[in-house]
């Protein structure tokens, strides 16, 4: 209800929407929306690649559907790595001191690789994401230590997802 509205004001020219495919709340709601409003806009979901843990995303193949996915909504999915959200998490903090959570690096990426690709077919990316979770919850979990590979390790040992 009130998430789309504000993307849309901040950026008019959207052509792009990422979000992370988790409870998929968010990304049904604002993509709903987009589609209403910006004719063509793309609506993103990041999800961990097949057989992978991703700390707040789901993959849909492995059979998890959220109660609110509407594959309708969605123009593409972008499969992500824990290797890759954990880097581009640590991208945040270094770059723009934003202390985001994994999911956030997920999202992070799948953007990144939507731009790439825009930009290499020549075409414009103005992409909006969404910042959605803190990296305080995942202090404990070595996500901030050591190596990306690292962190990716003890993170995949975790029982909590």
């Amino acid at each position: 209800e009130t998430t789309g509205p504000e993307i849309l004001a901040d950026l008019p020219s959207i052509t792009h929407f990422v979000g992370g495919l988790g409870t998929a709340g968010t990304l049904m709601g604002v993509g709903r929306f987009l589609r209403e409003k910006v004719p063509g806009v793309a609506i993103v979901a990041a999800e961990p690649r097949y057989g992978e843990l991703v700390y707040g995303l789901r993959n849909i193949d492995e059979g998890f559907i959220p109660e609110l996915y509407d594959p309708s909504v969605l123009t593409t999915r972008f499969s992500v790595g824990p290797d890759d959200a954990i880097r581009r998490t640590r991208e945040l903090i270094d770059r723009e001191g934003i202390f985001a959570g994994i999911s956030t690096g997920a999202i992070l990426h799948a953007a990144v690789g939507v731009a790439e690709r825009e930009m290499a077919a020549g075409r414009r990316a103005d992409i909006a994401l969404i910042v959605c979770d803190g990296g305080w919850k995942y202090l404990s979990t070595g996500a901030y230590a050591g190596t990306v590979s690292e962190a990716a390790e003890a993170l995949d040992g975790q029982l909590w997802a």
